[in-house]
């Protein structure tokens, strides 16, 4: 075991001397010299940082707990270290979404779900001063191969323009199940009182226990027996002919729409992967937690800096367990 020793004559003939703001204190017993530890200092100070991360306290409660001036408690916390992720380049089932905690104020976020014990779930985080652009995706996936990964698919919320990148890209896609329900749920209420749209919502409910096919089929009597309703117009006011049943058209046509994708999943190549470890994932709910969790963590130190709250999510971005999410 390494002995302390005095920083003036490197005797270790040293013993405790009281502490002094909380720290430890020590005395030479050759030299008479009293010193405070370094290394104490250093462990003091990532004793606060993670009280401060991960616990949720505040300056307040961390200067009364360590007997320190709250001027003393925020400059340890604004000399956070910056933490890059750990990469571990992979075969990999993406995960990719934007998170805003205010107008213009974003996080892109890139996790393997799969990720194994030790590993970190976060790939690739970017900071947005602006509305999320396929741009910003397509500067996702090219820096997440260009760092080694293989891509093997990659689930999303649904922006048009994305999928259409992944896909030129040969990446298959994955498109939400969970988003797009939220979609049929906006279009037709949670509790519709029409038939078809009773008619239409029940079909969708059955999305996360159906396969391509039998969903395909159902919409199809579906259409089969209320086409000719969806199809009724009227004429407004200004002279225009518009649909009468505009919502319910919009709910069965972003199922048609979006049904080559809600299924990717459950092709052959990508189960093959998932005996490996590798699932593609058919909603985005993983990230979400992470969201929440992130959020949640910061929302206790609402008010502090943008710089310094950047500095927080690179910490925890940046931990393997930390934030956690499956």
């Amino acid at each position: 075991m390494n002995k302390r020793t005095c920083p003036y004559c490197y005797c270790s003939n040293v013993i405790k001397h009281g502490k002094q703001s909380g720290r430890q204190r020590f005395r030479c017993r050759v030299c008479r010299k009293t010193f405070t530890s370094k290394r104490q200092t250093g462990r003091l100070a990532r004793r606060i940082l993670n009280a401060y991360v991960y616990d949720g306290l505040r300056v307040r409660t961390l200067s009364n707990a360590y007997n320190l001036h709250p001027n003393t408690i925020r400059k340890i916390i604004h000399q956070i270290p910056t933490t890059e992720i750990k990469q571990q380049p992979r075969p990999a089932s993406l995960i990719m979404d934007t998170t805003y905690f205010k107008q213009a104020d974003g996080l892109l976020v890139v996790i393997d779900p799969n990720a194994s014990s030790g590993m970190n779930k976060t790939v690739y985080y970017a900071f947005l001063s602006h509305t999320e652009t396929t741009l910003d995706y397509e500067t996702a996936a090219d820096t997440i191969e260009a760092m080694g990964y293989s891509i093997i698919s990659i689930t999303i919320d649904g922006r048009r323009g994305v999928k259409g990148m992944l896909e030129d890209r040969g990446i298959p896609v994955q498109y939400c199940q969970f988003h797009q329900l939220q979609t049929i749920n906006q279009c037709l209420t949670r509790n519709p009182i029409l038939t078809p749209h009773r008619e239409l919502r029940d079909i969708a409910l059955t999305l996360t226990g159906s396969d391509k096919a039998t969903f395909e089929s159902r919409l199809d009597r579906w259409h089969l027996k209320h086409g000719v309703w969806l199809r009724e117009r009227y004429v407004d006011e200004t002279g225009r002919r518009q649909y009468k049943h505009a919502r319910c058209r919009r709910a069965y046509f972003s199922l048609r729409r979006n049904l080559p994708n809600l299924f990717t999943y459950q092709q052959p190549d990508l189960q093959e992967w998932s005996k490996h470890g590798v699932s593609t994932r058919n909603t985005t709910s993983p990230l979400d937690g992470y969201f929440g969790n992130l959020k949640d963590k910061l929302r206790v130190h609402r008010g502090i800096t943008k710089t310094l709250k950047n500095s927080l999510i690179r910490v925890l971005l940046s931990e393997v367990a930390e934030i956690g999410g499956n």
